[in-house]
């Protein structure tokens, strides 16, 4: 237990070398999708952690239930914030995060009362190849794709 996020009950991001190191080993190739919540914060700092914590669990379950079989997933550095490990193509990917983010924008249980503060995201999707390259420049190439997402100011991507 000690090992997974206690409220999600996924890996954390120390154990992120691991996984990434399982992810180049195996058979198929794979792509790392970088996502960041939006509105998050608001929901905490309005209706509490509690609150929050139940948003979080049912957004990364719904998540998790469409995710294809041998995807890992893992909290990143914020609350907020995660890593998918998703064996198959960078087009299949990129399209069952987009659909499931129209999903959680359209589904009143992902709405947090009259405030309408939807819980949406933004991602950003990398084939991880057999390159070779560090765990650590992955994420620093991962962080930064998302930061130009999110200069694009579309939630789109």
């Amino acid at each position: 237990m000690c090992a997974l996020d206690p409220l999600l009950l996924i890996p954390r991001i120390e154990h992120v070398e691991d996984v990434y190191d399982w992810v180049l080993s195996a058979a198929e190739d794979y792509c790392l999708v970088i996502l960041d919540m939006k509105n998050f914060h608001i929901i905490n700092d309005i209706y509490g952690y509690e609150t929050g914590d139940k948003v979080i669990e049912e957004f990364v379950r719904g998540l998790r239930r469409r995710l294809p079989r041998g995807s890992i997933s893992l909290r990143f550095r914020h609350g907020d914030e995660f890593l998918f490990f998703v064996p198959g193509e960078i087009a299949q990917t990129e399209s069952m995060f987009k659909s499931f983010r129209d999903f959680c924008e359209a589904t009143p249980a992902f709405t947090v009362t009259q405030q309408d503060i939807f819980v949406s995201y933004r991602f950003a999707a990398m084939n991880l190849g057999r390159s070779g390259e560090g765990v650590r420049m992955v994420l620093t190439n991962a962080e930064k794709a998302l930061r130009e997402v999110k200069g694009q100011g579309s939630p789109r991507t």
